[in-house]
């Protein structure tokens, strides 16, 4: 087995980042309060040989240290956005670190099954205008796992343009 890998799963409130990790690797560990992720998800799926642990973040401004002490160490990042409601502040602050940073990343805009096309275009067309060198955008359904396979390919070329 090859290096094992850090994904960080990031974006705001609501957004589908458990949604994701339970229908991308199963079962996980997680901490909820009302439906609502009060602490880090964890879970680890293997992708062609290679070991990937994913960390979800909570989206809530309030928990804004977590996303900072989650990406200590980290390879990559998986930025879920939410394709009905757009990029919120704390969508937008998360950009700016990882490209500040220089922490490769793709964006995953979730539910898109619940839009039109139209709106999807313009999350693109506003995440390309805050970071233009974001390589990877999939557009997909945590809940109908759509995109999933697009995601799997992603993290299992992870070494091939990832530095570790």
């Amino acid at each position: 087995m090859s290096k094992e890998i850090k994904i960080v799963v990031m974006g705001s409130e609501d957004v589908g980042k458990t949604t994701l990790m339970e229908n991308l690797i199963g079962n996980i560990g997680k901490v909820e309060h009302n439906g609502t992720t009060v602490a880090i998800d964890y879970g680890n799926i293997e992708i062609e040989g290679k070991k990937i642990h994913l960390f979800g973040t909570p989206g809530q401004e309030r928990f804004e240290f977590m996303r900072e002490l989650t990406l200590n160490g980290t390879d990559f990042v998986l930025l879920v956005l939410d394709a009905v409601n757009g990029l919120k502040q704390t969508d937008k602050n998360i950009i700016n670190t990882l490209c500040s940073k220089k922490i490769p990343y793709a964006v995953f805009i979730n539910k898109t099954d619940l839009c039109n096309g139209e709106e999807s275009e313009n999350l693109k067309k506003e995440i390309y205008s805050l970071c233009p060198d974001c390589d990877y955008i999939i557009e997909g359904s945590a809940i109908k796992k759509e995109g999933f396979d697009r995601l799997k390919d992603i993290f299992a070329n992870l070494d091939v343009w990832c530095v570790f």
